[in-house]
C-alpha cells in the first residue's frame, strides 16, 4: 500500500467514525462525549476511564481504538486530543477500590469520575449533553448510548480510548521503578511470565489487585518454596533442583524449604513485597564481603570489547572499566567483555586486602565457569575459570546470578561504564 492509498484510508474512516457524532449535532446535542476504559484486566494496578469531548471540526488523522495504534503514535495522538478537545477529564478507580466493589463497579466509577472532570472543564452553566460509551451502563441522569465496539466505530470513545491508555502505561512505568521485579512498564500489570515470576519471587506489592490473584495464591500455597539465605546464588526459589545447584557442594550453606511465601522472605531477612530488585539481590546481611557489579559491552563495527565492574564498599562506589582490542576473543561479544569485569572486580579486591567478595552477574557463565561447573573450550574462558582458581588463593569468591537490566542501579552503573569505555 503507497503512502498516498493509506491516507485516503485514513480520511474516510475518519467520516466513518464521525458520522453518528455529525447526526447527533445536526439533530441538536451540543456536548458529545466519549468515554473508554483502560485496564479492566491487568493483575495490578488500577483501571483509568478518560471522558473526551471532541469539536465538530475535528480533523485528526489516524486516531482509532488505542489497542490498535502503536505506542509511538499514541503518545503523539494524546497531545493532539487534549490540546484540541472542547474537555476532557481522568477518572481512576485503584485496585483497593476494584478489590471492594468488584472491577465492573470500580470502572463504572472511574467513568463517573472523569464526566464529573470533563463537565468541570466545560464553560460555566454548561454539561455534557450525551456519552457514547461501549457496552458500559452509567447510573447518570445524561443521555448515553451504548455503541458496542465503540473504539472502533465512534472517533470521540476512540480518543477516549487512547487518552486513558496513555495515562495509565504512564502510571505503570513508573510503578516499575517503585517496584522492579515485575515488569510492570512492559507487561502494565497484565499477567505475562515474567509478572507471574515476579510475584513467586517477591509476592503482591501494595498496587495488586488481591481479587485477582486468589486461585494464584492458593495455588501457589501448595507449593514448597526453598530459601538459600548461603550459597552459589542467593534467594529464593521454586524447584529442589534450583535450590540444590545453589548449596551442594557449598562449604556452609545454609537453606530451609517453607509453604508461605512472607516466611521464606523472613529468613533471608528481605523487606515487604515489592522491595527487592530481583532473584539475587538479598539483603545486606546475606552478601558474602564486597559487593561487586560487573557487565560486559561489544562493538559490532570494531570487534572491541569491554569490562565494566562497580565496587560497593562502606566507605564509598568504585568504578573500574577497560576496553579490550584482541580480536581472537571478541568471538565472546559482551560476555568477553562481563568476564573481564569479574576480573578487574576481582583484582582490585585483592590489590585492597579484601577477604571475601560477591560478584552479581548477569550472564550465567561468569558463574558457572568461575565456580568449575561448565566446561571451558575457548581460550579466554580457560584462562579466566584459572585466574579464579588462583585468586581464590587469596580471596573468597562468591558468584550470583542475576537478571539483566533489573533496575538495580549499581549493576546499571556496571553496563553504562562498560559502554563508555568503548567510546574512549
Amino acid at each position: 500500500m503507497t503512502k498516498q492509498e493509506r491516507l485516503e484510508l485514513q480520511k474516510q474512516k475518519l467520516i466513518e467514525m464521525k458520522a453518528h457524532e455529525d447526526e447527533l449535532r445536526s439533530s441538536g446535542v451540543k456536548y458529545i462525549a466519549g468515554i473508554d476504559e483502560v485496564g479492566r484486566g491487568p493483575l495490578a494496578g488500577p483501571v483509568y476511564a478518560a471522558c473526551v469531548v471532541l469539536p465538530s471540526d475535528f480533523d485528526v488523522l489516524g486516531v482509532n481504538d488505542s489497542k490498535k495504534v502503536s505506542a509511538k503514535k499514541r503518545q503523539e495522538l494524546d497531545i493532539v486530543i487534549r490540546e484540541k478537545a472542547v474537555a476532557y477529564g481522568i477518572g481512576i478507580a485503584d485496585n483497593h477500590e476494584i478489590d471492594e466493589v468488584n472491577i465492573l463497579n470500580a470502572t463504572k466509577n472511574a467513568m463517573l469520575k472523569a464526566i464529573a472532570a470533563a463537565n468541570a472543564k466545560l464553560p460555566e452553566g454548561d454539561s455534557i449533553d450525551c456519552i457514547l460509551i461501549d457496552a458500559v451502563k452509567l447510573d447518570t441522569d445524561i443521555r448515553q448510548e451504548s455503541i458496542i465496539k465503540g473504539d472502533e466505530k465512534s472517533l470521540s470513545i476512540a480518543a477516549a480510548s487512547i487518552v486513558a491508555k496513555v495515562a495509565r502505561d504512564s502510571y505503570m512505568t513508573e510503578m516499575d521503578e517503585i517496584y522492579p521485579g515485575y515488569d510492570f512498564a512492559g507487561n502494565k500489570g497484565y499477567g505475562t511470565v515474567a509478572h507471574y515470576e515476579g510475584l513467586r519471587l517477591l509476592g503482591m506489592t501494595p498496587i495488586h489487585r488481591k481479587t485477582f490473584l486468589k486461585k494464584f495464591e492458593e495455588a501457589e500455597m501448595a507449593k514448597k518454596l526453598y530459601a538459600v539465605r548461603k550459597g552459589r546464588d542467593i534467594g529464593i526459589f521454586s524447584t529442589w533442583d534450583a535450590c540444590k545447584a545453589s548449596v551442594e557442594g557449598f562449604s556452609g550453606a545454609e537453606y530451609k524449604s517453607f509453604s508461605n511465601p512472607d516466611d521464606a522472605r523472613a529468613y533471608l531477612g528481605w523487606k515487604s513485597a515489592g522491595e527487592q530488585m530481583s532473584l539475587g539481590f538479598g539483603s545486606e546481611d546475606t552478601v558474602e564481603g564486597i559487593r561487586a557489579y560487573v557487565d560486559g559491552s561489544y562493538d559490532v563495527a570494531t570487534g572491541r570489547y569491554s569490562g565494566g565492574a562497580v565496587i560497593v564498599e562502606d566507605n564509598g562506589v568504585t568504578e573500574l572499566s577497560q576496553a579490550y582490542n584482541d580480536g581472537d576473543q571478541s568471538q565472546l561479544r559482551n560476555v568477553a567483555g562481563e568476564i573481564m569485569g569479574a576480573k578487574l572486580a576481582i583484582d582490585y579486591c585483592i590489590s585492597k586486602g579484601f577477604d571475601k567478595v560477591t560478584i552479581y552477574h548477569d550472564y550465567e557463565g561468569v558463574g558457572k565457569w568461575g565456580d568449575n561447573k561448565w566446561k571451558a573450550n575457548l581460550e579466554m574462558t580457560q584462562a579466566y575459570k584459572a585466574h579464579v582458581a588462583e585468586a581464590r588463593k587469596k580471596i573468597e569468591i562468591f558468584f550470583v546470578k542475576v537478571k539483566a537490566h533489573s533496575g538495580n542501579k549499581y549493576n546499571e552503573l556496571a553496563d553504562k561504564l562498560a559502554k563508555e569505555a568503548l567510546n574512549n
